[in-house]
């Protein structure tokens, strides 16, 4: 089975407090509430929405046509969607990311929906290796990337907000993955 066929059948995901599943059209004011705030967009290399209709083209023109890579993040207490996580694939390797409504920081649920990509991607994609990487600065999504047991590989430099800024690289085999949880 290919890996687009494999992620089709992996659309919806759950874990313990959350609903892992495609963008809708609907999430457009959680979203808004998530990429207004210059506090979560300061590492992504964009800038804050500023219009809601701004968050309704991201779903539109990005998370709906991306949407065997990208999951939204819905609260199952009150199905407010509070984030996303996403898995960049290229070969045998998968890239992971995450953004998360402020209000939830702190809180677990970046890594608790990061582990269930995680093993999505070691389990049933058959990837070899996961990354991820953030700004320097980021240390709340540095600890998140420790818990899911990446290790910190470098600093390297990247470009954004027309400057450079420096950021932190973290990486892990399957090989550690299945020995760190089996």
């Amino acid at each position: 089975m290919n890996i687009k066929t494999i992620l089709a059948e992996h659309q919806i995901l759950e874990t313990e407090r959350l609903i892992l599943r495609k963008f809708e059209m609907s999430d457009a004011p959680d979203l808004f509430e998530i990429w207004s705030n210059p506090d979560v967009t300061e590492g992504t290399g964009t800038n804050p929405d500023v219009q809601l209709d701004q968050s309704k083209d991201r779903i539109a023109n990005y998370f709906i046509p991306e949407a065997l890579i990208v999951w939204a993040l819905e609260n199952k207490l009150n199905g407010k969607m509070i984030g996303f996580v996403e898995l960049h694939i290229n070969g045998d390797q998968g890239e992971l990311g995450w953004m998360l409504n402020q209000k939830f920081w702190g809180k677990g649920f970046a890594p608790e929906a990061a582990s269930a990509i995680q093993e999505l991607a070691f389990h049933n994609l058959n990837l070899n290796i996961v990354t991820a990487s953030c700004n320097i600065e980021n240390t709340k999504s540095s600890r998140v990337m420790e818990k899911l047991g990446l290790k910190k590989m470098a600093n390297t430099w990247a470009f954004f907000h027309n400057s450079y800024h420096l950021s932190a690289y973290y990486a892990q085999t399957k090989e550690d993955y299945e020995a760190n949880y089996e």
